[in-house]
């Protein structure tokens, strides 16, 4: 990873932590970030920026490989899932990006669906994306609101970023997850708690994921 690269990583990181991170009891008044949440700032950057130089050699092996064929990807994407039918699927390259990714949806009778997104981490552009998203699970984030709640956790074996919103009628969920440090995979639930989706990660089958 060139320095360019490393400056421009932790660039982002600043932004991800100038928008959120953990709340503190000892926020000020007028919102303003508390010494313990600039404490917590800080660590989570000095995390952000070694995670960065860890993952250097793996992104350097990454960028060597060649990413999936189209029905590698297609014989990760179960035809049912959790109960629920498997009603649209799309597998290939994402336009101009140059990231190989397979995208399917599953619903049943309930009003519950689960968006399953996989992204290929191997190549250029695929070992790029999975860098940021590295040093973005390397930071201890954790939020809790009136109506849900989001953190950073590990599922599995896997490093992965939750999230929860409900309200008196709805819940919606996401799991976005690194597997097997190359794939990127992410799961939207419409119905589901947090709980619940998890229950549906745990179902997947990453055995074509190497």
């Amino acid at each position: 990873m060139s320095l360019k690269h490393f400056s421009i990583l932790i660039f982002i990181g600043l932004l991800m932590l100038s928008c959120g991170g953990n709340r503190s009891s000892d926020e000020g008044k007028d919102g303003s970030p508390g010494l313990s949440e600039a404490v917590g700032g800080f660590r989570n950057l000095n995390k952000a920026a070694k995670a960065a130089e860890d993952w250097e050699k793996k992104q350097s092996d990454l960028q060597s490989k060649t990413p999936l064929t189209n029905d590698e990807m297609k014989a990760v994407l179960p035809e049912s899932l959790a109960g629920m039918k498997r009603t649209r699927f799309s597998v290939g390259d994402a336009s101009m990006m140059g990231l190989v990714t397979a995208q399917a949806t599953y619903s049943d009778d309930q009003s519950r669906s689960v968006e399953l997104s996989i992204m290929d981490g191997a190549g250029e552009a695929g070992s790029g994306v999975i860098a940021i998203y590295v040093m973005s699970l390397s930071m201890d984030m954790e939020e809790e609101t009136e109506s849900g709640f989001s953190k950073n956790t590990t599922i599995n074996g896997s490093r992965a970023s939750i999230k929860e919103q409900r309200g008196d009628d709805w819940v919606n969920s996401e799991i976005g997850a690194l597997v097997s440090d190359r794939y990127l995979v992410t799961l939207n639930g419409s119905g589901l708690t947090y709980k619940e989706l998890e229950d549906v990660f745990k179902e997947l089958n990453f055995i074509g994921l190497k």
